[in-house]
């Protein structure tokens, strides 16, 4: 091993063409970034305004901590969708008794050919396996 914990280093692909385009995306020059600075100043202060108004007697330390503690369990502002409030009551889960069809106390091992292409068949369409 190397100094830096890796086994085998892997050959470059490619032949870097794309590398200056690339830096010149991934980067600003310093008036691109005053200006993406001045631009979240500016929405920070039209945010903090909009909270002050709306909120008497608040500062602007008590917005700070109201952005800081928006909720995110319940995954930020998407809105979560529980599959089990639509599901259809009609198309109930089927239970699959195994135990039903053999005497009890049998094990795998002593079910005959016959049993054990009926629990191979119901575990192949309980699973979605296919042959």
């Amino acid at each position: 091993m190397k100094n830096n914990n890796v086994e085998k280093e892997l050959p470059a692909k490619g032949d870097l063409s794309e590398r200056e385009e690339l830096i010149k995306l991934a980067s600003e020059t310093a008036a691109e970034e005053k200006d993406l600075s001045d631009f979240t100043d500016m929405k920070y202060q039209m945010a903090l305004e909009k909270y002050l108004e709306n909120n008497p007697g608040k500062t602007e330390k008590d917005f700070q901590e109201a952005v800081i503690r928006i909720p995110l369990e319940g995954g930020g502002s998407a809105k979560i969708i529980k599959f089990s409030d639509y599901k259809d009551p009609a198309k109930k889960v089927k239970d699959i008794d195994l135990a039903s069809l053999f005497t009890p106390g049998k094990t795998l091992a002593s079910l005959s050919m016959d049993e054990r292409e009926k629990v191979n068949m119901l575990l192949r369409l309980t699973l979605g396996k296919k042959d």
